[in-house]
């Protein structure tokens, strides 16, 4: 059996991808990332996996807000969306994140500083929180580097991104999904 995580954009995709791939204990258990365009099509997505696959699977998207009421809406509707009215059993998992992905890259300076062409000014820094696609295309533009997001997602291919398991508290629910559903898909455990 296998886990799948869908995801909004290329870089959503790039980082969960590389999240999983550092994990000390979910790196070998075989989760898919597929990317998709939008929420809508990230929910679509996961429900047609969970109505034709049988298998456990996580959204996770950028939010587009920072109101923790409409994120609550926005995933109320998604989770819907997925299993309709029956209950998920913990098959599914829905996660939105404020207001997108990337923005897990500005939670630890140094991973990404390490991961930029140019240092980031302070202003940067604080606008990275809030529309951080934008100041990472901003500054790979900076530094000539194009095509964005291509530059991004070759050095991601090298980062590690395991300290934000522990750095990032939005990551711990996702975390023990994932580790619950991997646990349950080992021989001679219940599920």
């Amino acid at each position: 059996m296998r886990m799948v995580i869908v995801t909004t954009g290329r870089v959503a995709g790039g980082i969960l991808g590389r999240l999983v791939d550092g994990h000390p204990r979910l790196r070998e258990q075989g989760i898919e990332i597929r990317v998709r365009q939008g929420r809508g099509g990230a929910g679509s997505s996961a429900s047609t996996i969970r109505n034709l696959d049988h298998v456990p699977v996580a959204v996770v998207a950028d939010s587009d807000t920072l109101s923790p009421t409409v994120m609550a809406e926005e995933a109320g509707l998604m989770e819907f969306n997925i299993g309709g009215l029956g209950p998920s059993l913990g098959r599914w998992y829905v996660q939105l994140i404020p207001p997108e992905i990337a923005v897990l890259l500005f939670r630890d300076e140094q991973l990404l500083r390490s991961l930029l062409p140019v240092s980031p000014s302070f202003e940067q820094l604080i606008r990275g929180r809030y529309e951080p696609n934008r100041v990472l295309a901003e500054l790979f533009a900076q530094a000539g580097e194009k095509p964005f997001p291509d530059v991004l997602l070759r050095r991601l291919e090298q980062a590690d991104l395991s300290s934000l398991w522990s750095s990032v508290p939005e990551l711990r629910p996702l975390e023990e999904f994932l580790l619950a559903k991997s646990a349950a898909q080992q021989p001679g455990t219940a599920p």
